[in-house]
């Protein structure tokens, strides 16, 4: 099974996403990307030092989501916005979700960029949530 998370710029929500699920979703390819991001570009260093500091794999470089992606068998956004942005470039896809959807919530993950990390640190722990929910019901499928 392939999981691409998908955010704004593949800098801070994503790639936290992405080292979470690669911590507790065995047996499965898990990227990260972003509407809008600048191919190569570092993950954001509040991003980083979380990461470091628990121990979990630090993501890669950005990476711009491209039709390639669609490929996968499920492909998570951030917000309704990023899965709009996808639906409105690629067509209505049935493997496209919020995160948040797919459990069973409702409402955006807020962007932590340019926050502190306090900002970051909360989104980690939501993120950590979501990817407990999200194995569970992916184990039940």
């Amino acid at each position: 099974m392939r999981i691409i998370f998908v955010c704004t710029g593949n800098t801070c929500r994503s790639p936290l996403a992405e080292s979470i699920a690669k911590q507790e979703i065995e047996g499965c390819v898990i990227e990260s990307r972003g509407i809008f991001a600048i191919d190569g570009y570092p993950i954001s260093k509040n991003s980083q030092e979380i990461l470091s500091a628990k121990h979990l794999p630090e993501s890669s470089v950005s990476q711009s989501f491209t039709s390639d992606d669609l490929a996968a068998d499920y492909i998570f956004t951030m917000s309704q916005t990023h899965k709009n942005s996808l639906f409105n470039q690629y067509g209505e896809q049935k493997n496209i979700y919020t995160l948040k959807e797919f459990v069973g919530e409702k409402g955006d993950i807020s962007d932590p960029f340019g926050g502190n990390k306090n900002d970051y640190e909360a989104i980690f722990d939501e993120l950590s949530a979501l990817i407990v929910k999200l194995k569970q019901k992916l184990m039940k499928a």
